[in-house]
């Protein structure tokens, strides 16, 4: 899968978890919107999974976390 690392330039990160062998970070764009993406990478820092654009930190994060743990 090819992720644009041009759709988060001047995102910083503002959160991140290990869940399991992946890292769950949350990329804010602080200085100019406010808003954000998940994304879901490996050991290595490799991109895994990236979310669409979000406006609500909360549920960005909510989402993120969402696909990142195993369902039950």
């Amino acid at each position: 899968m090819y992720i644009d690392e041009n759709e988060v330039d001047g995102f910083e990160l503002s959160y991140s978890v290990q869940v399991g062998t992946q890292q769950l970070e949350l990329l804010v764009d602080e200085l100019d919107s406010g808003d954000c993406y998940w994304q879901l990478t490996d050991a290595c820092g490799q991109v895994l999974q990236r979310s669409n654009r979000y406006q609500d930190q909360a549920l960005c994060l909510r989402d993120g976390l969402n696909n990142a743990l195993p369902m039950r």
